[in-house]
């Protein structure tokens, strides 16, 4: 299903304050405002290959989760974790569009 709405790209990172037990956004800050998630609309997992990627191995594989939410305020955004795999690469969450 693809939003009716086009997409902005943000591609910042945000603080989650607080996740469901399987790790799905509830709370999140960005903007300097506060977003409570009142629906998740989707999600799925990549461990797809990055396109600068230089070898085929599974270290190098993309490890996020993605989201794609609406919240309180009606912001309809699509956020991942980066679950990261490396100690150079920590998890980070970001938002990585917006739909206006």
């Amino acid at each position: 299903m693809k939003p009716d709405k086009e997409p902005t790209f943000v591609g910042e990172e945000i603080t989650v304050l607080e996740t469901s037990e399987g790790g799905s956004p509830l709370r999140f800050l960005w903007g300097g405002d506060e977003h409570q998630v009142q629906e998740i609309l989707r999600n799925w997992q990549d461990w797809g290959f990055s396109p600068v990627a230089s070898r085929r191995d599974w270290r190098d594989r993309r490890h996020r989760n993605y989201f794609e939410v609406k919240t309180d305020a009606g912001l309809h955004a699509l956020l991942y974790l980066d679950r990261g795999v490396k100690p150079s690469h920590p998890r980070k969450w970001i938002i990585l569009e917006v739909y206006k």
